[in-house]
């Protein structure tokens, strides 16, 4: 924190540390975001999700959260923590809802390049989430919004992602 009182903001693991994270993986700024203390505090350790006992982060970062989760998932090879309560997001359908109804925007964009300028990596499902469903064998929307231009080999889809600021931090 800042300043102590939880007036500020603090920064947090988008994938909680008790979920697998140790060593390097524990210190990826990928998945560190800005968070609002309290509303970290009422997440706590629950998976993200929409079922009763999981936490909700707002449509506005669904994505957001679900491309850090699946970027930890294949980055880090932490697979017995992502699905389920016991792990980071409810279910593999959840994860692609969340990707597909909030695309990738502007925001994120300049976040990953930031993280690259710094960490040296890139997450290739903010660059090119259409691999979410190619990784899980899943077929990709026709109407998918990509930065790449690339889902379904360009049919369908804009060479550019909304314009829009997120209105929530994923905690």
């Amino acid at each position: 924190n800042w300043v102590s009182g939880g007036t500020t903001w603090n920064r947090e693991h988008t994938w909680p540390n008790s979920k697998g994270l140790a060593g390097s993986d524990e210190n990826d700024i990928m998945m560190l975001r800005p968070t609002v203390p309290s509303e970290n505090g009422s997440r706590g350790n629950k998976a993200y999700g929409v079922s009763s006992g999981y936490h909700n982060p707002g449509e506005s970062v669904h994505g957001d959260c679900a491309r850090i989760a699946l970027y930890v998932y294949v980055r880090w090879g932490n697979a017995s923590f992502m699905w389920g309560s016991a792990g980071v997001i409810e279910n593999l359908e959840i994860l692609l809802q969340w990707m597909e109804e909030d695309p990738v925007d502007t925001w994120e964009m300049g976040r990953n390049d930031a993280v690259q300028s710094v960490q040296g990596n890139r997450n290739v499902f903010i660059d090119y989430p259409e691999l979410a469903w190619i990784l899980f064998n899943e077929e990709i929307p026709d109407d998918m919004v990509t930065p790449s231009g690339e889902a379904k080999n360009g049919s369908g889809t804009s060479t550019s992602a909304p314009d829009d600021t997120p209105t929530e931090t994923p905690t």
